[in-house]
C-alpha cells in the first residue's frame, strides 16, 4: 500500500517521526520500570498500541510501517515476549485496518472506534491463540480480556491527548470523499 499524498513539509515530518519514536522509548522503558514490589492483579493498557493506531489512522506519513516495525519488535525484546508474534499481528492488522479504512466511506470518529476495538480484540485473540497453541505460558484470558477492555475505553483518551497537545489531526474530507 502506498503512502498516501500529503501536503505536509518533509521538515514537520520527520519531527514527528522523532516525536514518535521519543514517545515510544518512553513509554517502552516507563513499561519496564518496577513501579511496584507486588504482582499487580489489574494490567495496564498497551499505550503504545494505541498511540501507533491512532498516529497511523490519522496521519500515516508521520509512523512508516518500517518504523512500526522497529519499535514493536523492540518492545517484544525488551518486554521478553516472543520476537515477532505480537509486533506481526499488530503489522497485519494494522495494515488490514488501514485499508479498509481508506475504502471505507465512513470517516467518523466513531467508526474509527468500532474499527480500532476490532483490530484490537484480534490482535489479542490471536496473541493468546498462538501462544496457547504452542504450549506456551501465557497470561489467563481474563487478563487479556481485561486489557483489552482498557485498551477500547483508552483509545478515545488517546485521540484526544494526540489531537489537542501533539496535533495529529485526521484530514477533513467533503461529501465526495476529497481531501480538503
Amino acid at each position: 500500500m502506498r503512502a498516501p499524498v500529503s501536503n505536509i513539509p518533509s521538515e514537520r515530518i520527520w519531527i514527528y517521526r522523532i516525536i514518535f519514536v521519543a514517545i515510544a522509548i518512553f513509554l517502552i522503558l516507563t513499561n519496564l520500570m518496577p513501579l511496584q514490589t507486588t504482582p499487580q492483579s489489574w494490567p495496564w493498557p498497551n499505550i503504545l498500541l494505541l498511540v501507533i493506531f491512532c498516529w497511523s489512522l490519522r496521519e500515516p506519513n508521520f509512523v512508516p510501517i518500517p518504523l512500526i516495525i522497529a519499535i514493536l519488535l523492540l518492545q517484544d525484546f525488551l518486554q521478553h515476549r516472543p520476537p515477532g508474534l505480537f509486533s506481526g499481528a499488530s503489522i497485519i492488522i494494522l495494515i488490514w485496518i488501514k485499508a479498509f479504512t481508506a475504502r471505507s466511506d465512513d470517516k467518523s470518529f466513531l467508526a474509527e472506534w468500532v474499527r480500532v476495538s476490532l483490530a484490537l480484540a484480534a490482535i489479542s485473540l490471536i496473541h493468546h491463540l498462538v501462544l496457547l497453541v504452542s504450549f506456551v505460558n501465557t497470561t489467563e484470558l481474563r487478563v487479556s480480556l481485561i486489557q483489552t477492555i482498557l485498551n477500547i475505553s483508552t483509545y478515545p483518551i488517546i485521540v484526544l491527548v494526540s489531537h489537542y497537545v501533539f496535533r495529529v489531526k485526521r484530514p477533513y474530507f467533503t461529501r465526495s470523499g476529497r481531501v480538503i
